[in-house]
C-alpha cells in the first residue's frame, strides 16, 4: 500500500442525546473480539522479526522488522517499540534498529533529494518509537527534511500529488509545525478533490481530471489529513468524501470497493483510519452495510490457525501478509497513520556551536507561507539564523530580505508590522510565542514566525512571557480510567492516542438499559 479527532465539548454534548434515541444496528464485533484481534496480531508481528542487520562497530548487529509502518501499528496497540528486542533481552531494540536507520546518511541529505512521502513516513514511524524526528542526531532533523521538499508554486510537499501532500500534513501535525504554516497545503488538496468526493495519488492537474473516479485508500488519507489540520466532520470537502466512501460499502461484508481489483484489508485500513482522524466510529450504524463494518471486514481476514496465524491477509484469510497486518492492526488499535509512544528516548546531546538543520516556517500573510530547511549552528541567535536561511535555504528564497531594529525583528523579506500594536512573533517548538529578536534557537527547534499583536512590554526579546499569548496545546496525555455507566445507559469510550495537540479523539458507544445499542 502506498503510504482522533473529535472535539471533547462536542462530543461530551452528544451523548446525553443519545441516550435517548431509538436502538441502532449493533456492529457484529464487539470490543472484546477487536481487542483480541489486536493481540493476536501482536504476536504475529513479533514472530516477523528479521535476523539481525549488520550496523556500525560501535552498534553491532541490529534487528529489524520486513514492515515499514510497523512501529504506527505497535504503539497504536499499546506496545513500546524500545520493549521489543530480539532472543535475548539485551539484544538491541526495534527502537534502536529504527534510530539506526534514520541517522543513515541516506535520511540527512542536504538538499534533501528523497521522495517527500518518504521523509513524511520516517516522520510519522519516528514518532510513534518514540523517538524525536527533529532530533535524531545532529545532521537528521526529518520534518527539516519534508520542509526542504515544499513546493511553494502549488502548495504541495515534492511533486504536485495528493499522497505527498497528504502524508506531508499527517507528518507535521506529529511536530511542532502550527496549525497556520499548513493552510496552502490543506487548499492544496481541497483544490485536487474529485467530482465524486473522493480522490487519486496523483493530483488532478489536467482538464477533466477531476471527473475521473476516485480511489478509496487515498481518499481515507486525504480526509485523516484534513481532519488532523483542523477540519470537521461536516467540513463540505469531508462530507462530501464520507459520502462517496458510503456509497463504496458493500453490502453483507462491509468491505470498502476498491477501484482496481477486489476489496481488500490495505484500503479498508486506510478508510477506518481516515474516519477516526474525523472523530467518526467505522463501527456505527452510518457505516454498517447489510450487518458489517470496515472492522468487521478487516477482522474477517485475520488468519485464524496454521502459518501466519494472527497476521492479516490482503483479500483473503488464506495468507498472512506482514504488510497487510501492519495497516489492520493501526487501524483496528485507533491509529491515525501513527500513534502516540508509550516511552520517549532522549536525544542525542549537540555542543554548541554545531552545524545543525531546522525547520523554519514563516506566514507572511494569512496563506502565504514560506516552509524551508536552514542549517545554522546550535544556539545561534534567531538573527543569525536568518542570515543563513538567506544564505541559502531549501527550497532557496525562503528569506529574501530581513531588518532587526531596537532588538527586535522589524520586517522579513518586505513585511514589516502594521502599527506599534503588532510585532513579528517568535515560538520555538511548542513554547510561549513572544516578540522575535535575538533568541537563541537549540539544536533541533522548529522556528514559527508569524506577524500578530504584541503581547506586551515584558515579552521582548530576552524578556519575560508571563503576559504573552498562550501557545498551542500540548501533547495529549494518556487514557484515564473508565467512568461507571448510568442506570438507563452504558457508554463505553475509547480514547486513540493519535496527533492533535491537546485534543483526544474518543470513540464511544452508547447501550441502553435493556442492552440494545
Amino acid at each position: 500500500m502506498r503510504s482522533a479527532s473529535i472535539r471533547c465539548a462536542a462530543l461530551c454534548a452528544s451523548l446525553v442525546a443519545l441516550t435517548a434515541l431509538p436502538g441502532t444496528a449493533a456492529a457484529t464485533s464487539s470490543q472484546a473480539e477487536i481487542d483480541t484481534a489486536i493481540d493476536r496480531a501482536v504476536e504475529y508481528v513479533r514472530a516477523q522479526q528479521k535476523p539481525e542487520l549488520p550496523g556500525e562497530p560501535e552498534l553491532g548487529a541490529i534487528p529489524g522488522f520486513g514492515g515499514d509502518w510497523l512501529a504506527t501499528s505497535l504503539a497504536a496497540a499499546g506496545v513500546d517499540a524500545a520493549s521489543v528486542h530480539g532472543p535475548d533481552p539485551g539484544d538491541p531494540s526495534f527502537q534502536d534498529y529504527l534510530l539506526y536507520e534514520y541517522t543513515l546518511p541516506t535520511w540527512d541529505e542536504d538538499p534533501p533529494n528523497g521522495a517527500a512521502a518518504e521523509y513524511a513516513r520516517s516522520i510519522l514511524v519516528s514518532h510513534a518509537a518514540g523517538l524525536d524526528p527533529a532530533r535524531l542526531s545532529a545532521g537528521s532533523n526529518q520534518p527539516a527534511q519534508l520542509a526542504g521538499r515544499w513546493n511553494p508554486a502549488v502548495g504541495s510537499f515534492g511533486e504536485a500529488s495528493t499522497y505527498n501532500t497528504a502524508f506531508g500534513i499527517l507528518a507535521m501535525r506529529a511536530t511542532p509545525v502550527p496549525w497556520w504554516a499548513l493552510a496552502p497545503a490543506v487548499s492544496f488538496l481541497r483544490r485536487n478533490q474529485h467530482d465524486d468526493g473522493g480522490w487519486t495519488y496523483t493530483a488532478a492537474l489536467t482538464p477533466g481530471a477531476q471527473a475521473e473516479p476516485s480511489e478509496e485508500d487515498i481518499t481515507g488519507a486525504a480526509i485523516a489529513a484534513l481532519c488532523e489540520a483542523g477540519a470537521p466532520a461536516y467540513d463540505p470537502a469531508v462530507s462530501a468524501a464520507l459520502d462517496y466512501l458510503r456509497g463504496r460499502l458493500v453490502s453483507g461484508s462491509g468491505g470498502i470497493e476498491y477501484l482496481w481489483g477486489e476489496p481488500n484489508s490495505d484500503t479498508n485500513a486506510w478508510v477506518v483510519s481516515g474516519l477516526t482522524a474525523c472523530g467518526i466510529d467505522p463501527q456505527s450504524a452510518a457505516w454498517t452495510a447489510g450487518g458489517k463494518t470496515p472492522v468487521d471486514f478487516l477482522l474477517s481476514l485475520q488468519v485464524q490457525a496454521g502459518a501466519g496465524t494472527g497476521g492479516f491477509g490482503y483479500e483473503t484469510a488464506g495468507v498472512a501478509s506482514l504488510y497487510s497486518t501492519q495497516d489492520a492492526l493501526r487501524a483496528i488499535a485507533g491509529g491515525v497513520f501513527t500513534a502516540e509512544p508509550q516511552s520517549t528516548r532522549p536525544a542525542p546531546p549537540v555542543a554548541a556551536g554545531t552545524p545543525v538543520p531546522h525547520l523554519l516556517a514563516i506566514e507572511l500573510a494569512p496563506g502565504n507561507v514560506r516552509l524551508c530547511k536552514v542549517t545554522a549552528p546550535a544556539g545561534a541567535s534567531l538573527v543569525e539564523v536568518l542570515a543563513a536561511a538567506k544564505a541559502g535555504s531549501h527550497p532557496a528564497g525562503c528569506v529574501t530580505s530581513f531588518a532587526a531594529a531596537g532588538g527586535e525583528l522589524a520586517s522579513i523579506d518586505g513585511v514589516a508590522p502594521a502599527g506599534a500594536d503588532e510585532a513579528w512573533l517568535l515560538r520555538l517548538d511548542r513554547g510561549a510565542r513572544a516578540v522575535a529578536g535575538e533568541q537563541p534557537v537549540g539544536f533541533g527547534e522548529t522556528i514559527a514566525l508569524q506577524l500578530g499583536a504584541r503581547p506586551g512590554p515584558t515579552q521582548i526579546a530576552g524578556g519575560g512571557a508571563a503576559s504573552g499569548k498562550a501557545g498551542e496545546p500540548g501533547r495529549r496525555g494518556k487514557r484515564g480510567p473508565k467512568g461507571r455507566p448510568g442506570r438507563n445507559a452504558h457508554i463505553t469510550c475509547r480514547a486513540h492516542r493519535g496527533r492533535r495537540a491537546g485534543k483526544a479523539r474518543i470513540r464511544c458507544s452508547v447501550k441502553k438499559g435493556d442492552g440494545r445499542k
